[in-house]
């Protein structure tokens, strides 16, 4: 099922005349990425000068996909300028690919128990088990399974991406320091508040924030999508209730859309 909010006035403008497109955490959905570029092609304003596509992080894990998905985002959509941010999902993945020694087996059981298992069954190769394989091993399998081209499209993944007054962000924000502050984290930062983890202080923050910025996020799973004065939440649950979200952004207005598993 498709559906397409009627557009509205909201205080949150992108660059000018430019189509700033969000979709929340698609978790390995491949089905309903597909099915949701339709609805985005028809939500863009005929008179825009650019596109730009914003996927709000947790491209992997939990579905059945993710490898399909990350293939169709390094291929290209359209002529979209897609900019791909870092979900914890991928910062988990990544950490263990840059784990040491001593720390490999607990980044790598970490990243399994929290969806990671499922990217692994996508990949179609048996990983040796990590309790019966040398670390330099077990690594070694895992890369060549995931690929060179993968590995730097996930390198290349970025913390947040502004448009106009738009701040898109895969969780939020830590509202006790600046939005500066903020992104001066290290993409694998283990600290709670993390852009790619925070969770409570950003959600019970009332606003504003600092110049009048508008936060577009995803991470905290939200019945809707949640909208308040200063911020917009977009993950809907692709995995967990079988729904994706978007927003469009052109010029003052916004334009909500959502795609499900129900034909």
């Amino acid at each position: 099922m498709e559906i397409i909010r009627n557009a509205c006035p909201v205080p949150a403008i992108a660059e000018k005349d430019v189509a700033l497109v969000a979709i929340g955490d698609i978790h390995g959905r491949f089905d309903l990425l597909v099915r949701i570029l339709p609805t985005i092609e028809k939500v863009i304003p005929p008179t825009c000068k650019r596109v730009d596509l914003v996927l709000l992080g947790d491209i992997i894990d939990r579905g059945d996909a993710a490898i399909e998905v990350l293939d169709l985002i390094r291929e290209g959509i359209n002529d979209w300028n897609i900019i791909s941010l870092m979900g914890n999902h991928e910062q988990l993945l990544l950490r263990v690919l840059n784990a040491d020694m001593a720390n490999y087996r607990m980044q790598w059981a970490l990243w399994r128990g929290n969806g990671g298992l499922s990217t692994l069954e996508n990949l179609n190769i048996k990983i040796p088990p990590i309790a019966q394989t040398p670390i330099y091993e077990h690594r070694k399998a895992l890369v060549k399974a995931l690929g060179a081209q993968r590995i730097e499209q996930l390198n290349n993944f970025v913390s947040h991406y502004k448009s106009g007054n738009i701040l898109c962000v895969h969780a939020g924000i830590d509202p006790a320091i600046s939005i500066e502050n903020n992104f001066n984290a290290t993409k694998l930062s283990t600290h709670p508040k993390h852009w790619a983890w925070i969770r409570d202080d950003f959600l019970e923050h009332t606003g504003p924030y600092e110049d009048g910025t508008f936060i577009v996020h995803g991470h905290t799973v939200l019945p809707g999508p949640v909208l308040e004065p200063h911020r917009i939440g977009l993950d809907t649950g692709a995995c967990l209730y079988g729904v994706l979200s978007g927003a469009l952004f052109f010029n003052s207005e916004m334009t909500v859309f959502q795609v499900t598993t129900d034909q």
